[in-house]
């Protein structure tokens, strides 16, 4: 009786702990799911997961105007792909190697996860393996790789939201385009065209499963490097196929006879990379400025330069040349800038901003710097323009005083504005400037599109170029456009368009042109701008005698420039020092001269621009006049000799000097003189009553005047 009231007590016993232990465990489980549901909303909110759209981030592509890659911009270099464009094989490859189970699972493989957590746990490792695709692809969206529980749990969740969004097509897609495949290649499409040169709908069976293999460990497996590695995965990536009946062994065992060439890697497909980088630069500061760095680098743009690539090619090596032609000859210049402009239409088609961008990244192009006499034309250009003389007005190109200050000069003469600007006499110059007045001269410059004007240049230095800043070449050469295209002046642009990754225009080059000074005017300064190549400062920039063009010369010699055109560009070379370093002994005229002829006439042989021809088919009566101790010289030009000026063309091979050493034309004036006060002299009326003492000495101080 007892033994029976015993074993009663003691099933009452376990009756009561089966219930406490049922009910504790039903607790438990019913925690376990809210807690689960809780954590799989928390997560889902945290992420976004419910409004997500996969980014489809691409690199972008600048191209020149004829077609050439200049560069990708990425920060990860990827093309995207739908599904549909990627080839059957490389679908099947990734599937086998990395998630057998992928069509089966709801986003967490089961058993694969229960067999990685035991061998984990067997050998006291952090949790690793046995995450699907799906799983990869949120870690690669959401998460870091840190191996953690928590992270794992995350994962886990985040895979099975992601499941419940989107078909296993578009999971495959978003994967197989946001995986890294080492080399810098992000996504299939990119890897495809660097290992192999072809896209991802082409890849053969050999290719696929050679690429199957790389995102287990890309640093590790790449076929570039690590060859053999990359093989032993293929024959696993084939062997799995087998498994799965997506190949025969036959094929397998076909696959692994063969052998692969792998394309080498592209230089240029590096995102530091650029060809013409200078030009590169700039255009990419451009962009940026304009739609910020992550539509740059991420939105797949495709953008078309105005640069002609034959053309910068040519500028760019004949800058290095001549740096080293320079060095040879102990010529202490160490700096070049070639900046050529379409006439028509403002478009630049090369821009060198220096003979070494490994060495110096300053560009040069887009740096003022003192341009000298290259300025007059634009002086007389506004003056013609606004009836203060005319072509064949006389200037005194005697030393003389301007207010306060005084212009010496080795002419004693008066002479026609041609004269004057072939010669590049100083004193005519500012007495041009002195007339027109020094608001209306820097109203003239600003209608020429020079940006670089300072409040200290509001005075007569700015008549030989002395400025505070200076000019940029590419701003000096979209200028002097303005003589070519009967007046008008085109703003310069390198950016011809921009087109999203769907094909829409995102940007479409508008021309932005104005007429700045009479057909008439711009006709009158290119005949005698002709004549400054004929028979000038400019003579050994002479090709065919039908150029025109300007030399300008520094005070030390800093800055030596020609810009010149004819009817198709206008070029700007401009030699000197990043440092602003003297180079002693030379002029404009002869080193800047020579390059633009040499380049210029690089481009006629190349056929890329059209043999130099009379830019304006009619010709203006100008009278070249030199006139001294009373005694008249008057030389007309070919609006007076007809068409016997053409047939008697300069020597495109002479590159004897006219200027102030020839016996021919009248001496020049000393243009490296900068005005100075003399002694005791009364001040005469000065153009403006901003041009006080302190601003002319602030000016000269910091710039001086410029030369030939």
């Amino acid at each position: 009786m007892e033994q029976e009231s015993l074993n009663k007590e003691q099933r009452t016993k376990k009756h009561k702990y089966f219930l406490v232990s049922a009910v504790a465990f039903l607790v438990l489980l019913c925690s376990l799911s809210i807690w689960t549901v809780l954590k799989y909303n928390r997560v889902s909110n945290q992420y976004g997961l419910d409004s997500f759209q996969y980014k489809k981030s691409q690199r972008s592509v600048i191209y020149s105007a004829d077609g050439v890659v200049l560069t990708y911009l990425y920060h990860q270099n990827r093309d995207y792909v739908s599904i549909d464009q990627i080839s059957q094989p490389m679908q099947q490859a990734i599937i086998a190697i990395e998630d057998h189970r992928f069509h089966e699972h709801f986003g967490i493989d089961v058993i694969g996860t229960t067999r990685a957590l035991y061998i984990d746990l067997i050998s006291g490792e952090a949790l690793e393996g046995g995450s699907t695709i799906t799983q990869q692809l949120v870690r690669n969206l959401f998460l870091s790789s840190e191996k953690t529980l928590s992270r794992k749990i995350t994962e886990m969740f985040l895979a099975i939201k992601m499941e419940d969004r989107f078909t296993k097509e578009e999971i495959l897609e978003m994967y197989l385009n946001e995986i890294y495949f080492g080399n810098g290649c992000y996504g299939i499409e990119t890897a495809a065209l660097k290992y192999f040169g072809k896209h991802a709908s082409e890849l053969s069976l050999l290719e696929a499963t050679m690429l199957a293999g790389i995102p287990q460990a890309p640093s590790k497996l790449d076929p570039i490097y690590h060859a053999p590695e990359n093989r032993a995965r293929q024959k696993d990536t084939l062997k799995r196929m087998v498994e799965l009946s997506y190949i025969t062994k036959e094929e397998a065992h076909n696959i692994l006879q063969k052998e692969i060439s792998i394309k080498k890697p592209d230089r240029n497909e590096t995102s530091t990379d650029y060809k013409f980088p200078y030009f590169t630069t700039e255009v990419i500061r451009q962009l940026v400025d304009r739609y910020g760095k992550e539509k740059v680098y991420n939105g797949g743009l495709k953008i078309v330069t105005t640069l002609d690539s034959r053309a910068a090619a040519i500028a760019e090596e004949l800058a290095r040349k001549k740096i080293k032609q320079f060095k040879e000859s102990g010529i202490s210049a160490y700096n070049i800038s070639i900046v050529s402009i379409n006439n028509q239409d403002g478009a630049v088609i090369s821009l060198v901003g220096g003979s070494d961008f490994n060495r110096d990244q300053n560009n040069l192009a887009i740096i003022p710097r003192q341009p000298g006499s290259a300025i007059k034309p634009l002086h007389y250009a506004g003056a013609l323009d606004k009836g203060i003389i005319n072509e064949n007005a006389l200037l005194n190109a005697s030393s003389r005083s301007f207010g306060k200050y005084y212009v010496s000069s080795n002419v004693k003469a008066n002479v026609s504005v041609c004269v004057a600007l072939k010669n590049s006499m100083n004193v005519p110059s500012v007495e041009v400037v002195n007339a027109l007045g020094i608001q209306k001269t820097i109203e003239n410059l600003k209608r020429f599109g020079i940006t670089t004007i300072s409040q200290n240049d509001y005075n007569l230095a700015i008549a030989l170029g002395g400025m505070y800043n200076g000019i940029k070449p590419l701003e000096l050469a979209a200028a002097y456009t303005t003589f070519a295209h009967a007046g008008i002046y085109n703003k310069p642009y390198m950016i011809k368009t921009v087109e999203e990754e769907n094909g829409s225009i995102l940007y479409r080059h508008q021309p932005e042109n104005k007429q700045i000074i009479s057909p008439r005017t711009a006709q009158l300064i290119t005949q005698m701008l002709v004549e400054v190549v004929r028979g000038g400062t400019g003579t050994r920039a002479n090709i065919s005698g039908n150029e025109a063009g300007k030399t300008g010369t520094t005070n030390d010699s800093r800055c030596l420039w020609f810009v010149g055109f004819n009817q198709d560009v206008s070029t700007a070379v401009w030699i000197g020092n990043s440092n602003n370093q003297p180079v002693y002994g030379f002029h404009g005229g002869d080193l800047a001269a020579p390059i633009w002829r040499e380049y210029t006439a690089t481009l006629i042989q190349k056929q890329i621009i059209h043999k130099s021809v009379r830019i304006y088919q009619t010709v203006l009566p100008i009278k070249q006049v030199y006139v001294e101790q009373n005694i008249e010289k008057d030389e007309p030009m070919e609006g007076e000799k007809g068409n016997k000026a053409e047939d008697n063309q300069t020597n495109a091979g002479n590159d004897t000097q006219t200027d102030e050493n020839s016996q021919n034309t009248p001496p020049n004036n000393n243009e490296n003189t900068t005005p100075v006060q003399p002694e005791n002299q009364a001040p005469l009326p000065v153009s403006s009553p901003t041009e006080t003492p302190a601003v002319l000495d602030q000016a000269t101080s910091n710039t001086g005047l410029g030369t030939t």
